[in-house]
């Protein structure tokens, strides 16, 4: 596995929190995976960003947190605040939006708002939740929601691979896990206060983003949509 995503955060100052869960981050993945990273340069480095990503595994937080380098306030499933561990390790990291899956959680979305208004990057994956087959799922307008209020950069990231982890663990093997990142974008007419029913252009322009990164048989119910 390269380091080069490691050496590039080193010209970055980051909190000393920060730069504790990237390198714990970057041990787990070395010792449980074979990981390949392309594009990772291209993040902008400043500026309010919207980082989305597919959603595979538990792994996928951890993959985010080593490769990339710029850091990024994540959105996490509220359900693991109060986890022995995993929640004190996250709430101790000041770097997530805890939120409620399933419903329109305003508290969360004005919060990530803050982020962006702070120029800050902001990782979600517009899905909403883990996709249990692999492939991408119906995307939910939340991403769209602060795209369209923010007026943020998109920057479109992948992983796959790692739905394997458990299959491949069990042989006594690494699972090979590809992460592929790619060129950032904006909307032209944002920000504005864009109503529901003007929000799912959006998303399917950043779901096409995301379907173009990964292999066919990933690509779910973007598949068939042009590259």
């Amino acid at each position: 596995m390269s380091k080069d995503s490691m050496n590039q955060a080193d010209h970055i100052k980051l909190p000393v929190r920060v730069r504790f869960l990237r390198h714990l981050a970057w041990l787990v993945l070395r010792l449980l995976t074979r990981l390949e990273v392309y594009g990772v340069e291209k993040i902008p480095a400043t500026g309010a960003t919207l980082m989305i990503m597919n959603h595979l595994h538990w792994l996928d937080p951890i993959i985010g947190v080593a490769v990339i380098q710029r850091p990024a306030v994540m959105f996490t499933a509220e359900k693991w605040e109060h986890r022995p561990v995993i929640g004190s390790v996250l709430r101790w990291s000041q770097r997530v939006i805890f939120v409620v899956r399933g419903e329109l959680d305003r508290r969360a979305l004005s919060q990530a708002l803050e982020v962006l208004e702070r120029g800050e990057m902001l990782g979600v994956a517009p899905e909403g939740t883990r996709s249990k087959t692999g492939a991408l799922l119906q995307a939910h307008d939340g991403a769209a929601y602060l795209v369209s209020r923010s007026g943020a950069t998109v920057a479109p990231v992948v992983a796959y691979g790692q739905e394997q982890a458990e299959r491949q663990w069990k042989r006594l093997r690494r699972p090979h896990i590809v992460v592929r990142v790619g060129e950032p974008f904006r909307f032209e007419d944002t920000p504005n206060k864009a109503r529901s029913r003007d929000l799912p252009p959006y998303t399917e322009e950043m779901m096409r983003r995301l379907a173009e990164l990964l292999p066919p048989g990933y690509r779910g119910v973007y598949g068939d949509q042009e590259s």
